[in-house]
């Protein structure tokens, strides 16, 4: 029953296991050391975690979409973004997106919008926390990087804000989704593999220890004023990404050990308290159909935005 699937998978299972036979990963490992350094993490105790955050503990900042309804244009997005501190400061933003009031330009500047208006509302969040909340520390689910995409005015003016008031802004991305590192070892080892940094530095990394790139690699990220590192921060495997300003790098990388310490070993190596607040602010399928549901007239909702999927 499902002969073709197996053939095709295992084709895809060989193609990628060729791909790193090639490779050697002590070679790999040889010229990552030319251009990076590692530096080997700790994990703090209570008191040490308590000088650090200075007693102010450490802020969140999430965000969630989810939709109902059926294909481009005939659907609601119900979105939301949480600032949380560990202090028990909490602040929530929503917002609702439904592109039939906007302008019909395809759906690439509609998924384009969708995600702006994630992301300027957890740049509000993340505002609103540098002004209101204790903490000087702030974690951010995912690169940095999309925020200046996404929304340019609203990242720059936190940006600004954020370095005039000392407050640390790092980015937590457990999706590396950068060559820069690979793309070096392509061209040394002249292969033609498109190779990607998770998978080069999948295992490369103990646990505890985050990888900088230490040679002045003209970088996308950099370009735009962002520092990455990739860490380890679990017994997962898999590294994470860590970003942060390059005004804010010397002080916030001192803040590596923190990370770590509030990370569960056996997690998948996320700080936890990033966890949390994603489940917070988590839209769930049943919050969208409960809101749509109440405050849209069944008519409206079935002439508009429910499909005959919905139906079977």
């Amino acid at each position: 029953m499902f002969e073709g699937f197996k053939v095709k998978l295992s084709q895809i299972n060989e193609k990628l296991k060729g791909q790193f036979e090639r490779v050697n990963k002590r070679e790999i490992e040889s010229i990552i050391n030319e251009f990076s350094s590692r530096l080997r993490l700790k994990r703090l105790s209570d008191e040490d975690i308590k000088k650090v955050t200075k007693g102010n503990g450490i802020i969140g900042v999430d965000g969630s979409i989810n939709n109902f309804g059926g294909l481009y244009p005939h659907y609601i997005s119900i979105v939301q973004a949480l600032a949380k501190s560990t202090l028990n400061e909490s602040y929530f933003l929503q917002d609702v997106y439904a592109p039939l009031f906007e302008e019909e330009d395809g759906q690439l500047k509609d998924e384009q919008r969708r995600r702006a208006r994630m992301s300027r509302l957890e740049l509000e969040a993340a505002s609103y926390a540098v002004d209101n909340f204790k903490s000087d520390i702030i974690l951010m689910d995912g690169s940095l990087m999309h925020y200046g995409i996404d929304c340019p005015i609203e990242w720059l003016d936190l940006k600004e804000k954020a370095i005039k008031k000392g407050k640390i802004i790092i980015g937590v991305a457990e999706e590396v989704k950068t060559k820069d590192i690979a793309e070096k070892i392509r061209e040394k080892l002249g292969i033609s593999s498109v190779l990607y940094d998770r998978e080069v530095l999948f295992g490369l990394l103990n646990e505890g220890e985050a990888l900088e790139i230490t040679e002045d690699i003209k970088t996308e990220k950099n370009q735009k004023g962002i520092k990455t590192l990739y860490g380890r921060l679990s017994r997962d495997p898999q590294v994470i990404g860590l970003d942060f300003l390059q005004e804010q790098f010397d002080v916030a990388v001192k803040y590596l050990d923190l990370l770590y310490t509030l990370t569960p070993r056996e997690g998948r190596g996320i700080p936890l308290w990033l966890d949390i607040v994603d489940k917070d602010v988590k839209v769930t399928d049943d919050m969208v159909k409960a809101l749509v549901e109440t405050y849209i007239d069944r008519d409206i909702r079935e002439r508009f935005f429910n499909p005959k999927r919905n139906k079977r």
